[in-house]
């Protein structure tokens, strides 16, 4: 087994989140107001920004956990993914790195608490945290010939002890586990790359102390539709540890029953008694240039007495109330389905108002929600409330 050292790869954690809380304290970053689509006027403010900048990921392009992890993220744990896709045109790659530097990079960001995806089927798509799945360029559910890149800090959580790991992927289809050295050069750990069943690709070692951070990327795709796994496993090894039996061994049959709610079948189960184990979510931490974790669910506001109303002069007036402070913006969605979600000022308030003016098309219907994020990041949306604006007459 071929071992990376920590020293030339370590990023320290205590450094690393301090500076992601001086960056996003209250009013270290500028206001942001929309010149194009809504001004807000709030009627009611506590006269505080919301600690980070919502704009960053915007919630109608943003997808939280789609894999059905029931662990709540911190806010600034969990990895974060980049989401490529081939269109009907192009050729289906046999490599993880034919789809990410060919494919098309969907306006999308995923974030996941964690990754232990068992065999199953995927026919269901990635959800939106407004609504509907993500799609491609043709309007189709996005099921199959996509690949992920998911960039994260791995580390021990404090119930793990030091030494040295030995790395796995076990994925359908191909997969590539790499750490980013601190000049930028990427070390292949693992590489379980190309099309396949679910198989256990085994790579080399990590030595892991307490201050141990490796900063990591993890490019996995899936060719065609139907089954779908993904789990990065890990296990403590000495000088008296017997090399893997399972390692590149393959089936979708093999280590889950993909029929039964995917329960483990007993290779997966031998593999769990020689010391492997899926990398939990308590190991896993953002990088700094993620800023932090939309998806970490603090207190939810509940939005009411919600309307949208003409005003008479080419605009729409969206007002609605919060139960606790938020952040004020309109998602607006076309018949076509287009959608388009305000900027907002970031400040936290009770009572809101939206005027969306410019972009709006007079005589044309829209269906306008509110969307209110509360310091914790706990978020609601209004339902929809449609409307169409009349033709002003001179």
């Amino acid at each position: 087994m071929k071992t990376l050292h920590s020293k030339s790869f370590q990023i320290g954690l205590a450094g690393y989140c301090l500076t992601v809380f001086a960056a996003c304290s209250p009013g270290t970053f500028s206001t942001q107001k929309d010149d194009s689509l809504a001004q807000n006027s709030g009627l009611s403010s506590t006269g505080n920004l919301h600690p980070f900048d919502v704009n960053q990921y915007s919630l109608n392009k943003l997808v939280c956990d789609p894999m059905g992890s029931p662990t709540n993220p911190g806010i600034y744990d969990g990895l974060i993914a980049e989401l490529f896709y081939l269109d009907s045109s192009q050729p289906r790659y046999n490599h993880v790195g034919d789809y990410i530097e060919q494919g098309h990079r969907s306006d999308q960001t995923l974030f996941f608490s964690e990754l232990n995806i068992p065999t199953r089927l995927f026919d269901k798509g990635f959800p939106k945290e407004t609504g509907g799945v993500v799609q491609d360029d043709n309007e189709q559910d996005l099921v199959e010939y996509f690949a992920l890149r998911f960039k994260s800090v791995l580390k021990l959580a404090e119930q793990d002890e030091e030494g040295l790991y030995e790395m796995a992927l076990l994925s359908d289809d191909g997969s590539i586990l790499s750490v980013i050295h601190e000049d930028g050069e990427r070390v292949t750990v693992v590489n379980n790359d190309v099309n396949h069943p679910t198989r256990m690709g085994c790579g080399k070692t990590l030595y892991f102390d307490r201050n141990t951070n490796y900063d990591v990327v993890l490019d996995y795709f899936q060719g065609p539709r139907h089954h779908i796994a993904l789990i990065p496993m890990w296990r403590r090894v000495n000088d008296q540890t017997v090399a893997e039996s399972e390692c590149g061994k393959l089936g979708n049959d093999r280590y889950f029953d993909y029929n039964g709610d995917s329960q483990p079948k007993q290779p997966y189960l031998d593999m769990l008694a020689r010391g492997w184990r899926p990398i939990a979510a308590d190991n896993w931490g953002l990088p700094y240039m993620a800023q932090y974790n939309p998806c970490h669910q603090g207190q939810t506001p509940k939005i009411t007495n919600f309307s949208a109303v003409d005003s008479g002069n080419g605009s729409a007036i969206i007002t609605w109330q919060t139960d606790i402070p938020a952040t004020s913006q309109v998602l607006i969605r076309d018949s076509a389905g287009n959608e388009t979600l305000t900027t907002s000022d970031n400040i936290l308030r009770t009572n809101h108002q939206v005027i969306v003016s410019e972009g709006i098309t007079l005589g044309v219907p829209y269906s306008y929600q509110g969307v209110s994020i509360a310091e914790g990041l706990g978020n609601s949306v209004s339902v929809p409330v449609d409307l169409t604006l009349r033709i002003l007459s001179f």
